[in-house]
Formats: structure tokens, C-alpha cells, sequence
């Protein structure tokens, strides 16, 4: 009996626990989403909406959300359109909550501004019903807006950063993306400037040469730099002229002309930038025009209508070969290294890594870790220039270095530099594959011609605590 008598009060326990967790805790979560939904205008979710219109002093704007091109503006005129700004709108409108009543049956709705009202917005969803709220005046202290829902005599407020919200000019909805592509996605780049041409295409280590010469590695960091400007830079401002309204706009013979082909149908952008604002002339004589400097007319290839850059994007696209050429004596991922191999005027040395530590020799005597770091260093350190029509190699010392380091991963050689003779401002070097020959700065290499003892360490003495 004293047994059943227990199991009655677990299975009792049990319903009360499930009561209270069905109740207080699932049951709190619906009772705070009826909450919510009792404060809104209207039942809907922002995922319905298939249009949105929004109404001001400046006129009518209206855009409709597209299948797979998402939002586009359809009046005053078809429009690109920032489908994140939409986005916002449409769910600041569907969620947006009603407060306070101010006169229940309104026999004069221009008393709150509301007749006619000063700005408004309206919902279309998928099944064509259409949702509007209009706005008027602020109250006396400003926090709050009069609002009424359409077809209705209801005065209630909405907070005034709300109704604020939803007042916005055409240029606000715009696309303002120069070229739409993703920055990884990028396969080959071009750009023209007046400091050169630059051709690149990259591998499939995410790595950047250029085109036409035979291992010549571009900067990634200085690549992506550009590449991230193209792909994330924003439209200054919009041009309502067209390029035919300008007597020289400077799009045919641009300034700056940068391709970019991306993805695996390497799907072709063109961004190309003409005349300065200060310069441009309209081509109507009568027709004035604003010359602000540090502003350039540009287009996408892909959108007829001209717009507006600033110079800060200009000065990132404005680059010579040289300023994006990898200035590394050699190109690798030092990670990846597990065998170092070096020829200098002391001897020669092989060194492995093994557990994540670097032995020399087959001795297999523990290299210090500076030392291989510095070794690698000196490998991965910048170039003061480049002889890119050199002599034969004799000319520089390279027929018979004495100086050659070569790294490897596994049987796999990630780089071979070699040292030569003294330049008037450095020293002579060359990569294996790249034709060119580069002049260091000798002080980034003295690891490469240390003594046996520079790269070991010592063995601790007998009794202090060492192996």
C-alpha cells in the first residue's frame, strides 16, 4: 500500500510538473506573441508582402517584391532597388503597433493633419489585400505621430521615430551597389588606369597572377583590396541626365576601366569611371550643372543610367603593376613547410620538422626556433625592386650562389631562392620560375649565412635540470 500510495504521488508530481512547464513556459511564450499581436495594426507577417507604397510631400513611391530578383521600383519610374532598405520597411510596417487612442469616432481628421495626411504607407500582400496607415501631425511634446488606418476615423498615436521612418526620398531606395558580385567569387580581374594596365587571374589557392608572365605573383591583400571596393563600394549619387547629357562624359574613353570576371560561368562586371563633376559640361548649353571636386560620373556596363563615385573609391582602383606586385622574395604558405634545405658559405643544412619542432641534420640535432624562423623571414621578406629584362645570370652572381635556400612540403618544392652578387642598393636575388631578378635588402637576410652553431641549440649542462 505504502508503495502505491508513493507512485500516486510521482505520477501526481509528474502532471503538476508537466501543467506548470505547459503552462508557465510554453504557455508564457503565447501568451506574450498574443501580446504582441494585440498591440499591432494588423494581423500580418512580412513574408506576405508582395508591394509596398510609401507617400510623402515628395510624391508617390511604389515597389513590388520580384520572384527571384527580389524588390524593384516601379514608380515613379522602374528602379534597382536596395532590397535591404525595403526589407526594413516592410517590416517595420507589418510589425508596427498601435498606441495610445486619441478620438475614437474623428469628426475632422484635419485636426490631427490628417486630411490630407502627410505621409504614409501601404502593405499589398500575395492575396491582393492591402493594408494603410497614414500619419499626421506630432502631438504637443513631439514623442508621438496621429495616425489613422485607412478607411477608418480612429485617431491613435505611433511613436514619432516610426511615422519618421517610413518618410523617405526616392534616391534612399535606390541600389547604390557599383557592381554586384561577390569578392570571392572573382576569377579573373583587369583594371586600366592611367598608371598601367593590369591583368590577373587567380588559382585554385586563392592566389593572384598575372596574366602573360610566367610566375609573376600579384599582392593578395593589395587584389582583395580592390576587388572589395568594386564589390562593396556604394554609389555616391544617381544622375538624372544620362550619359547623353553630358557634351563630355568620358565613358567611351574612361579613366578607369575595371572587369571582373566571376563565379564558375565567370559572369563578366564592368565598372568604368569618366569625367571629374568639376569637369563636365551638359550638353544642352542652357542646362547647368553642380562641380564638385573628388566626385567622378561612372556606369556599370550592365545599367544604362550613369551615377556618382567618390575619390576615395577612385584612389583605391588608381594602381600601378608595381603597387600590387608581390614584393616577397618568395611566395609560399611557411605553415605548410617540413624540409628546409640551405647552401650558404659556412656549409650546408637540412632541416626537418617533426612534432611540430625542427631538427637539423640526421643527427637530428633540435634547430633553434628563431633560427628557422628566421630563415624563413629572410625567404618571405619584401623586394626593393625588380630587373624584370636581366642579363644572364652571371651578371648578378646567380650562375654560381653562394647562397640557395629551398623549401619544401614533402617531395613538393614550395620555393628556391637563390642570393648573388651585391647590388648598388642591395643585393641580387632570384626565385626559381619567376624570370625576373629581384634586389633585396641585405639586413632582412643574414639567417641565410649563419654558422652550424647559429642554428642548433645547445644541450644544457649535466645537473641543470636538462635532458
Amino acid at each position: 500500500m505504502r508503495f502505491k500510495g508513493t507512485l500516486v504521488l510521482v505520477v501526481v508530481a509528474a502532471a503538476v510538473g508537466a501543467w506548470l512547464y505547459f503552462y508557465e513556459v510554453r504557455g508564457k511564450e503565447g501568451r506574450e506573441r498574443a501580446k504582441e499581436a494585440e498591440g499591432r495594426l494588423w494581423q500580418l507577417e512580412e513574408t506576405e508582402v508582395a508591394a509596398v507604397a510609401l507617400t510623402s510631400p515628395d510624391g508617390r513611391i511604389e515597389a513590388r517584391r520580384q520572384e527571384e530578383e527580389g524588390w524593384r521600383i516601379t514608380l515613379p519610374r522602374a528602379l534597382d532597388a536596395d532590397g535591404a532598405e525595403l526589407d526594413r520597411l516592410v517590416r517595420s510596417a507589418a510589425t508596427l503597433g498601435r498606441g495610445e487612442t486619441v478620438e475614437a469616432d474623428a469628426a475632422d481628421l484635419g485636426r490631427f493633419g490628417l486630411q490630407p495626411p502627410a505621409s504614409g504607407v501601404e502593405l499589398t500582400s500575395r492575396d491582393g489585400k492591402k493594408y494603410r496607415v497614414d500619419f499626421g501631425t506630432s502631438n504637443p511634446t513631439g514623442s508621438f505621430t496621429y495616425a489613422v488606418r485607412s478607411g477608418e476615423r480612429t485617431v491613435f498615436q505611433v511613436p514619432a521615430a516610426a511615422a519618421e521612418s517610413f518618410r523617405v526620398k526616392l534616391e534612399d531606395l535606390r541600389d547604390r551597389t557599383l557592381l554586384a558580385f561577390d569578392q570571392a567569387d572573382a576569377v579573373e580581374l583587369e583594371l586600366v588606369t592611367p598608371k598601367g594596365r593590369i591583368a590577373l587571374v587567380k588559382d585554385g589557392e586563392d592566389r593572384w597572377w598575372f596574366k602573360g608572365v610566367e610566375k609573376r605573383e600579384a599582392n593578395g591583400p593589395e587584389v582583395r583590396g580592390i576587388l572589395n571596393a568594386l564589390s562593396l563600394g556604394k554609389i555616391r549619387e544617381f544622375s538624372d541626365l544620362g550619359a547623353a547629357g553630358y557634351a563630355n562624359p568620358g565613358l567611351d574613353r574612361p579613366f578607369i576601366d575595371a572587369r571582373v570576371l566571376a563565379g564558375p560561368d565567370r559572369a563578366p562586371k564592368r565598372l568604368v569611371v569618366g569625367t571629374e563633376q568639376s569637369k563636365l559640361r551638359a550638353a544642352a548649353p542652357s542646362a547647368t550643372l553642380p562641380g564638385a571636386e573628388g566626385v567622378y560620373l561612372a556606369r556599370d556596363e550592365s545599367r544604362p543610367a550613369p551615377f556618382f563615385v567618390d575619390r576615395e573609391l577612385v584612389d583605391k582602383l588608381l594602381k600601378s603593376p608595381e603597387e600590387i606586385r608581390d614584393r616577397a622574395l618568395a611566395s609560399f604558405q611557411r605553415w605548410e613547410a617540413d624540409t628546409l634545405l640551405l647552401w650558404n658559405s659556412k656549409g650546408t643544412f637540412e632541416f626537418h620538422k617533426s612534432g611540430g619542432e625542427w631538427y637539423l641534420g640526421g643527427e637530428r640535432k633540435r634547430a633553434k626556433w628563431d633560427a628557422v624562423n628566421g630563415i624563413l623571414d629572410a625567404l618571405g621578406s619584401p623586394v626593393l625592386r625588380w630587373i624584370d629584362r636581366p642579363e644572364a645570370p652571371a651578371a648578378y652572381g646567380l650562375d654560381r650562389p653562394p647562397v640557395r635556400a629551398v623549401v619544401k612540403k614533402g617531395g613538393t618544392v614550395l620555393a628556391d631562392v637563390s642570393l648573388g652578387s651585391s647590388a648598388p642598393d642591395g643585393l641580387h636575388a632570384r626565385a626559381a620560375g619567376d624570370p625576373s631578378v629581384k634586389v633585396a635588402d641585405p639586413e632582412g637576410l643574414d639567417w641565410l649565412d649563419r654558422k652550424p652553431e647559429d642554428y642548433v641549440e645547445t644541450p644544457a649542462e649535466p645537473g641543470t635540470g636538462g635532458e
